[in-house]
């Protein structure tokens, strides 16, 4: 099991602030398998507060499992969620709506109605105190789904979704969104960027890695412009595993 740092999920004084940041810190991170030979995913563990009330929850993730998803207190299993068909492949806790209660931010691939073949996409799961409920079950973005990342990228702007999706060349490229309380609504979208390509979630924000180059997402100021700089540091190695894609 991965065990979140004590840090992460520590609410200081009555700060919404201070306690979104430390739920921004704390993603379950991308569960990478190769797809044709899927392997044992690990069990990931957090401790957070969900609601900013001081007591600490403890969040199971069980990536592709069933349920996929649990929430504890003092030992105790409160709430559950997720069916193994779901194929969930990442977690982000997040108060997206900023109103104390942290939302559970899903990537699942999985079919639907409209769209029959499977693809990654994104669920918004809400938090009462005591359980857990569906709040957006979005059948897909904007283009087929790669990589996904919550962030505050300006300090007075709110909390933005970051995504790593595939135009209709295939080729990979970075969108921000708002959430709208009902789904996301685009902002901004970048040029193609080189393959391969993923996110990379910071104490300072969202990095883009994209061939052997790292690149960070900004928003200058505070009205909607959003650049990807190049960084100095050296790019870490892309894993080789990859999100469930679609077939």
């Amino acid at each position: 099991m991965v065990r979140a740092s004590p840090a992460i999920g520590e609410r200081r004084g009555d700060c919404r602030t201070s306690q979104n940041t430390a739920l921004l810190l704390s993603p379950a991170g991308i569960v990478r398998f190769v797809s044709k030979y899927p392997r044992v995913v690990t069990t990931q563990v957090f401790e957070v507060d969900l609601d900013s009330d001081g007591a600490v929850e403890t969040v199971q993730f069980m990536p592709r499992g069933e349920p996929f998803l649990s929430v504890y207190r003092a030992g105790r299993r409160l709430w559950q969620w997720g069916k193994a068909r779901d194929r969930a492949w990442k977690l982000q806790l997040v108060d997206i709506d900023e109103d104390g209660y942290a939302e559970f931010v899903v990537g699942v691939n999985r079919s639907t109605r409209w769209y029959p073949d499977r693809q990654n996409t994104i669920h918004i799961l809400g938090w009462t105190g005591q359980y857990g409920y569906a709040k957006w079950l979005g059948s897909r973005l904007g283009s087929p789904l790669i990589d996904f990342a919550l962030t505050r990228l300006h300090p007075r702007q709110p909390i933005r979704l970051a995504t790593l999706e595939r135009n209709r060349q295939n080729q990979p490229f970075v969108r921000v969104y708002r959430w709208s309380g009902f789904g996301f609504t685009a902002l901004w979208q970048s040029e193609p960027v080189e393959e391969p390509a993923q996110f990379e979630l910071q104490r300072d924000g969202v990095y883009l890695i994209s061939r052997q180059r790292t690149y960070a997402l900004r928003q200058p100021h505070a009205k909607l412009h959003f650049v990807l700089e190049e960084e100095p540091r050296h790019a870490r190695t892309i894993e080789t595993h990859r999100p469930e894609q679609g077939r």
